[in-house]
């Protein structure tokens, strides 16, 4: 079968474009979450909505185990909103990024959020990612691991 030039240029262009929530987001950082519950990915979400993220350290299958036997930092967790990431290279960038929650216990397992009803004004509404993350201080060179749930849209 033969496919022409342009369309096999323009798909490769597409799969280069899209974000890979599960490739690292910077040094020494790991997909090692494991959110059971949260917000599945391609849903729509209202400003003010209440979300509850459970999760664990159990292994996954963006990430075997040799992670699992590092404590997280104690009150290290956090929780942000990332509006439209993209890759250039080893850094990424985003259009607009907000904090929801910071230093949440390590052992609590879950967490409660709120969309923020007061958003900053973006491009695309359709591109938030939600990234919760954690340090593991007592591991060698001191990695993040985190997971990511996006993309997903917010209306007003």
């Amino acid at each position: 079968m033969k496919i022409s030039g342009a369309v096999l240029i323009s798909a490769l262009v597409a799969t280069a474009t899209a974000f890979d929530k599960w490739q690292p987001w910077g040094k020494r950082d790991y997909s090692c979450l494991n959110v059971y519950q949260g917000i599945p990915d391609n849903s729509t979400l209202a400003a003010g909505q209440s979300v509850q993220l459970r999760f664990n350290r159990a292994p996954t299958t963006h990430c075997s185990d040799p992670l699992a036997k590092y404590p997280a930092s104690q009150y290290g967790y956090g929780v942000w909103l990332y509006n439209n990431p993209v890759r250039h290279l080893d850094t990424i960038s985003y259009a607009q990024s907000v904090k929801l929650l910071q230093g949440v216990n390590a052992t609590s397992g879950v967490i409660d959020i709120e969309i923020p009803k007061d958003l900053p004004h973006v491009a695309d509404g359709s591109v938030w990612y939600l990234r919760l993350d954690t340090s593991l201080d007592t591991a060698p060179q001191m990695p993040t691991v985190y997971n990511a749930a996006g993309p997903f849209t917010i209306t007003a």
